[in-house]
């Protein structure tokens, strides 16, 4: 739940253009460290730790990725003011 939370408040202070590092690097490390014991957990998919920790590691680096491509197009966009 932590991950989940982490990532919502990214993409909101990425939508209020403030500074988002603060919660884009630990939901990066969080979504690494819960893919890997999804897959390395009995009670999950039992793989071998090289596997779960490789998988981990490539999902967390591509939710980086896509996360900071669309962070660079959301600063293109003008911001609406309200009124």
């Amino acid at each position: 739940m932590a991950t989940v939370v982490l990532w919502m408040i990214t993409a909101y202070l990425i939508q209020e253009r403030k500074p988002y590092w603060v919660t884009l690097i630990p939901a990066v490390f969080m979504s690494a460290v819960a893919t890997s014991y999804i897959l390395v957990a009995p009670e999950g998919f039992s793989l071998s730790t090289n596997v779960s920790y490789a998988v981990g590691i490539a999902v967390a680096l591509m939710l980086l990725v896509v996360t900071l491509i669309k962070a660079s197009k959301r600063k293109d966009k003008p911001q609406l003011e309200a009124v």
